[in-house]
């Protein structure tokens, strides 16, 4: 669980904050990627354990410029499962008495941003991270379609019964990276227990439910009433649409004797690592199967999740286009790719200008994309629909002294 997961270098804020001003506090202090403990109306609330990639690699124990090839190699390994008096969760709590927090202005209400919505299924358990809006008594869930909580809660509904879900707060932050990745459905907890080298164990709180070690676990059903949800902040610091969607109704809280609540800042650069960096290995993997790749890295400047760029091992000409193709093919809201070659630093944005500036020649080496599905997150598209553009920044074979370094 978060408690046993502290880094060394976390600053512990003893001033008590309200819960609608954590925000401008972390921006006024400088603690946008800090990790923290805060003290809000009492209560313990962590942020920004994995604020950064090179944060992220240190729980993986990889070095960043490892991160995509590891990760796309890994191979999921089995639970072990205990029962669930072992985990502890012996303190009953209510949801007022959560450090729920509102992160902006015009936020619809308050929001748990850090809550793994776990929902079993043909005797597995999909883990997955929503958002989910404070409203009185219950929380209203941002399931998006057709993602797999979604479609569970469908199917649900339309047998005529609730989806039954636990909601863990305050796990590892493996676990959280985990959740937030796209795998194989019901694999979650397997991915994680394969990034924590197979230290994870799940506990069983029914027939049904399996949860794995947390601060704070919150027992209900996502029921078919619908309520208003939003608006709210997602990962480009722009306002999301209010929609109506699905209440859960709560029937138990539990958790330790001295919870740490974990929190996620909507559009802060931990939203965006965990949200975009789970897609390095997926390209990886993808433009592996046309061409030579040497690395991934989803950019800062694309907030981790709407511009990568490729560095591969050049052998013939238009390598660089079908791992632009392939790239967009593994993300469908991928809407630009640089490809660079072995030279290039693609952890230095200079560098990779400087692929642009001397090895790209717009006429034949870009890649247009027009009418494309693209992400809904993006303020710039029309009805879900994107132009996606892709760089071929790579030297031509057979004139490659014409662009030797000389530093």
């Amino acid at each position: 669980m978060l408690s046993k997961a502290i880094p060394d270098d976390v600053v512990v804020v003893d001033k008590e904050l309200k819960h609608d001003e954590v925000v401008s506090f972390v921006k006024k202090m400088g603690y946008e990627k800090t990790p923290l403990i805060l003290n809000v109306e009492g209560k313990k609330v962590a942020k920004n354990f994995v604020s950064t990639k090179d944060r992220l690699c240190k729980y993986l124990g990889i070095k960043k410029d490892e991160f995509a090839k590891y990760l796309s190699s890994l191979k999921y390994v089995d639970v072990d499962v205990e029962d669930f008096c072992n985990l502890n969760l012996n303190k009953k709590l209510n949801l007022k008495d959560l450090p729920v927090l509102r992160y902006y202005p015009k936020d619809g209400g308050r929001y748990i941003t850090a809550g793994v919505v776990i929902a079993p299924f043909n005797g597995k358990c999909n883990a997955c991270i929503h958002r989910l809006m404070l409203k009185d008594d219950k929380l209203v869930a941002r399931l998006v379609k057709p993602r797999h909580t979604y479609l569970l809660w469908k199917k649900a509904i339309k047998e005529g019964r609730e989806l039954e879900v636990a909601i863990a707060i305050g796990v590892h932050p493996l676990v959280l990276f985990a959740s937030a990745t796209r795998v194989p459905e019901g694999e979650e907890f397997r991915y994680a227990n394969a990034l924590l080298r197979g230290k994870l164990k799940l506990y069983r709180y029914n027939e049904k439910l399996l949860v794995p070690p947390a601060e704070i676990v919150i027992f209900g059903r996502i029921t078919a009433k619908l309520d208003k949800e939003g608006p709210f902040v997602d990962i480009t610091g722009t306002y999301d649409i209010v929609r109506d969607q699905p209440v859960i109704e709560i029937d138990e809280i539990l958790s330790t004797k001295d919870p740490i609540y974990y929190s996620i800042t909507p559009a802060s650069s931990e939203h965006q690592v965990l949200m975009g960096l789970p897609y390095e290995p997926v390209i990886y993997k993808s433009a592996s199967k046309v061409c030579k790749v040497k690395n991934v890295a989803m950019s800062e400047g694309g907030m981790y999740y709407f511009h990568a760029i490729i560095q591969i091992e050049k052998h013939s000409e238009g390598d660089g286009k079908n791992a632009i193709l392939a790239a967009f093919s593994a993300h469908h809201s991928l809407k630009h790719v640089v490809v660079v070659d072995e030279d290039i630093d693609i952890f230095n944005p200079a560098d990779i200008e400087y692929a642009l500036a001397t090895r790209f020649q717009g006429d034949k080496d870009l890649v247009v994309i027009k009418g494309a599905r693209g992400s809904s997150l993006d303020p710039s598209s029309v009805n879900g629909l994107t132009t996606k553009v892709g760089f071929d920044a790579t030297k031509e074979l057979d004139r490659r002294d014409a662009f030797e370094r000389v530093v």
